[in-house]
C-alpha cells in the first residue's frame, strides 16, 4: 500500500538547439513520485512544434467511433484519418484539415456540451503540436497502454492523480486536461472554483467535467483569446495579494472571478502557434510543493527533486516564491524565473559523494530504508544514493544513531526525533524535523517547506536556504529549548505562531534575507536576522488603505494631532504601532491585531546575555558545515520578539 500524498507533476521542455526529449524519461521523471497519486488517473502531453494545417482530436466515448466522426463532419470539419484503442471507453483518435483555428474551438465546445449532458464522453485533447495520453491507472500503466516511451517531442507534462473534487473510475477526468495547443497538470484544490466556473459561463463555455484542472486550462484559453499575452494571463490566474498592485484597478475588477485561490501548484503547456512555452506556477501562500531546474539543455518543473534528479544530477535547481510564476519557451528561452536572480544564486548547487558507505539505497523503496539501517546495529552509518526517500529517521527516534545520507532527502525526515544526529550531504525536501525533541540534523544543502514545525528540542543546522513557514509552531518547555540556524535565507511565514525557542539567519547572500509575515501570531521565542529587515515584512499587517483610515479616524476623535497625523501618514503600519500611545494604540490594536499578533522589532547589537547564548551554537555551526558564520555576530541583527500586551 503507498500513503496518499496529493498528485505528482512533471514538465519539461528543451533548449532550442537541445535534442528531442524521449518519452522514457518523462516516464521514469514521473513514475518516481507515483507516490504521491493512485490507481485513479494519470496521464502525458506531448508538444512538437510544427505548423502543417494537420490537427489531432481525440475523445473518450462510450459508443461508436463513427458517431463521434459523423458529429465533427456535420460541421464541416474534414476528417483524413481515425482510429481508436477499445476499453471500457473508446479513445478516440482523429485527423483533421480546418478552414480557420475558430472553427474547430466552436466543434469542440459544441460536441462536449451534448456529450457531456449524456454523460457519454468527452473531447479531450485538441492541437496541431499538442497529444495526449491519459486514462485510469498509475502512470506506468498508461504508458503501456499508449507506448508513450517510444514517443519524443519539444515539451512534456505528466501527471499522477489524487483525486479530491471528482471520481477516478473514468479516464475523462484523468491528467492532463487541455483544450486548444494548451494542456496543463496541477497538484491541488481551486477553492475559487464556482467563481471560476461563473467567468467562463459568461463568455460562453458550457459543459464542463467538473474538475478545476479543466476550468484553468479553459481560464488560459479565455485570457489568451481576449487578447493578453501569456504573462498578463498568467499574472491575473496567479491572484496576486492587491497590496503587490501588480494588477491595474480595471484589470483586477474586469477579471476578478478569473482569479485562483486555494492551494495548488500547475504547469501549463502551450503553442502560441510559433513558439512552445513551459509555466510553472504558485499559490501565493505556496501551500504545494514546486521545484524548478535547469541544464544546459533542458527546463525541468517537478513537485520533487527528485524527478529532476534522475535525468541530471548536476542541474541547477531553486523553488518558485510563493505566488510568482515560471515561464520558459522553446526560442526565446526563460522569460520568469519566479525568483530574482540574486536568489536563484543562493541556493545550493552542491553534489556530494562518498567513497566509503554502509548501505547503497539505489535500489531500496522508501519504506524499507529504516529497515535496513536499523539491521545494521551500529551507532554511525552512512548511506549513499538517497533519491527522495522519505520518512528517513521515523522509526526510530531514540536509537542514539548518528546517520550520514549522500543525496537528495524526501519529505519528513527525522520527524519526532529525540537523540539521533542526522548529517544530510545535500538538499532535504518539505516537512523535515516536524515534532522534533533533541538530537540533531545538519544539512549541506538546502531545507525546502515547513522545516522544524513543532520544533521544540535539539537542533537543525542548514547551510543554505529553507522555504515557506520555517519554524512555526516552535516551543520550548521545561528548559528544553531548540535551536534552528540558517545559513542563507527563508521565504514567507519565518516563525510563524512561535511560542518558544530560537531561530538564527546569518543570511550569506545577496539577497533579501526573508520573505513576508516574519513571526506572524508569534507569542514566544525569539528570532535574529542579520542585516536590517523592512519592517514591511513583520506580521499580517493592514494594507496601506487601511491603516490611512485608521489615521484619519485617529483624527477626527481628537486621539492624535494633526502634526502627529502628518508624520504618521507614511511610516509602515509597525512604525506607526511604535509611535502611537494610550488610548489611540489599543484602539489600533484591538482593530488590527485582535487575531493574528504583529510582533515587535529592534535592529541593533547583540547584547552581552545574546552573545553568551548564541555563540557556542554558532561555533558548533561553523565545526559542523566549515563556515564562519559566528563571526557575524559582532554585527548588527534584526531581533524579533513578541509584542506584549498592555
Amino acid at each position: 500500500m503507498i500513503s496518499p500524498s496529493g498528485c505528482g507533476v512533471f514538465g519539461i521542455l528543451r533548449k532550442v538547439n537541445s535534442p528531442k526529449i524521449e518519452g522514457e524519461k518523462v516516464v521514469n521523471a514521473i513514475d518516481a513520485v507515483s507516490y504521491r497519486g493512485s490507481d485513479k488517473g494519470a496521464g502525458f502531453a506531448v508538444f512538437n512544434l510544427n505548423s502543417e494545417n494537420r490537427y489531432l482530436v481525440k475523445a473518450f466515448y462510450s459508443g461508436d467511433i463513427d458517431e463521434i466522426k459523423g458529429m465533427i463532419e456535420k460541421y464541416g470539419v474534414r476528417v483524413l484519418s481515425s482510429s481508436y484503442v477499445d476499453g471500457d471507453v473508446c479513445d478516440c483518435k482523429f485527423e483533421i484539415t480546418l478552414g480557420n483555428v475558430a472553427q474547430i474551438k466552436k466543434v469542440t465546445r459544441n460536441i462536449n456540451e451534448i456529450l457531456w449532458q449524456k454523460h457519454k464522453g468527452r473531447i479531450y485533447s485538441v492541437g496541431k503540436s499538442l497529444d495526449v495520453f491519459k486514462g485510469v491507472g498509475y502512470p506506468k500503466d498508461i504508458a503501456k497502454i499508449y507506448n508513450v516511451q517510444d514517443y519524443s517531442g519539444d515539451l512534456w507534462l505528466a501527471h499522477t492523480r489524487q483525486p479530491t473534487n471528482s471520481p477516478g473510475h473514468y479516464p475523462f477526468w484523468s491528467h492532463p486536461f487541455s483544450t486548444f495547443d494548451i494542456a496543463i497538470v496541477h497538484n491541488g484544490d481551486v477553492s475559487s472554483f464556482g467563481a471560476n466556473l461563473e467567468f467562463l459561463k459568461s463568455r460562453g463555455w458550457e459543459g464542463f467535467v467538473g474538475t478545476d484542472s479543466e476550468v484553468m486550462a479553459f481560464l488560459f484559453e479565455e485570457l489568451i483569446s481576449e487578447g493578453l499575452s501569456i504573462e498578463e494571463a498568467v499574472k491575473i490566474m496567479m491572484n496576486p495579494s492587491r497590496r503587490a498592485n501588480v494588477l491595474t484597478t480595471e484589470e483586477d475588477y474586469r477579471y476578478r472571478n478569473a482569479r485562483l485561490d486555494g492551494p495548488f501548484t500547475a504547469i501549463i503547456g502551450y503553442d502560441s502557434g510559433d513558439d512552445l512555452y513551459m509555466i510553472g506556477i504558485a499559490d501565493r501562500s505556496k501551500f504545494r510543493p514546486i521545484i524548478i531546474g535547469e541544464d544546459e539543455n533542458y527546463y525541468y518543473i517537478a513537485s520533487e527533486e527528485n524527478q529532476i534528479r534522475l535525468l541530471n544530477k548536476k542541474a541547477k535547481v531553486w523553488t518558485l516564491a510563493p505566488g510568482s510564476y515560471f515561464i520558459a519557451s522553446l526560442k526565446k528561452g526563460v522569460i520568469s524565473y519566479g525568483r530574482s536572480r540574486e536568489e536563484i544564486e543562493s541556493f545550493s548547487s552542491s553534489h556530494f559523494d562518498s567513497s566509503t558507505y554502509d548501505i547503497d539505497a539505489s535500489n531500496i523503496g522508501y519504506k524499507d530504508l529504516n529497515k535496513e539501517i536499523l539491521k545494521l546495529n551500529k551507532s554511525e552509518i552512512t548511506v549513499i544514493n538517497v533519491l527522495s526517500h522519505r520518512y528517513i529517521g521515523i522509526s526510530f527516534p531514540k536509537a542514539g544513531k548518528k546517520i550520514r545520507l549522500y543525496g537528495y532527502v524526501g519529505n519528513a525526515l527525522a520527524n519526532l526525533n529525540e537523540n539521533n544526529e542526522i548529517y544530510v550531504y545535500g538538499n532535504v525536501a518539505d516537512d523535515c524535523c516536524d515534532t522534533m525533541h533533541g538530537g540533531k540534523v545538519v544539512i549541506y544543502g538546502d531545507a525546502r517547506d515547513v522545516l522544524g514545525q513543532a520544533f521544540q528540542g535539539g537542533k537543525i543546522f542548514v547551510k543554505g536556504n529553507a522555504g515557506n513557514r520555517v519554524g512555526i509552531q516552535m516551543r520550548e518547555y521545561e528548559g528544553n529549548r531548540p535551536y534552528l540556524i540558517i545559513g542563507g535565507r527563508v521565504d514567507d511565514y519565518l516563525g510563524e505562531y512561535m511560542a518558544g525557542g530560537v531561530i538564527l539567519i546569518f543570511n550569506n547572500t545577496k539577497a533579501e534575507p526573508t520573505g513576508n509575515y516574519v513571526g506572524s501570531g508569534m507569542v514566544g521565542g525569539r528570532i535574529y536576522i542579520r542585516g536590517k529587515l523592512d519592517p514591511s515584512k513583520l506580521g499580517l499587517q493592514p494594507n496601506r488603505f487601511e491603516v490611512l483610515r485608521l489615521l484619519k479616524a485617529l483624527l477626527i476623535d481628537k486621539l492624535i494631532s494633526d502634526k502627529e497625523y502628518q508624520d504618521l501618514r507614511n511610516l509602515p503600519y509597525i512604525e506607526i504601532m511604535n509611535r502611537l500611545q494610550g488610548d489611540a494604540k489599543k484602539l489600533a490594536k484591538s482593530l488590527f491585531e485582535e487575531k493574528v499578533g504583529i510582533p515587535t522589532y529592534e535592529y541593533r547589537e547583540l547584547e552581552e546575555e545574546e552573545i553568551k547564548e548564541l555563540e557556542p551554537m554558532a561555533k558548533e555551526y561553523d565545526r559542523d558545515l566549515g563556515t564562519y558564520y559566528s563571526e557575524f555576530l559582532g554585527q548588527k541583527f534584526t531581533v524579533v520578539k513578541p509584542r506584549k500586551n498592555f
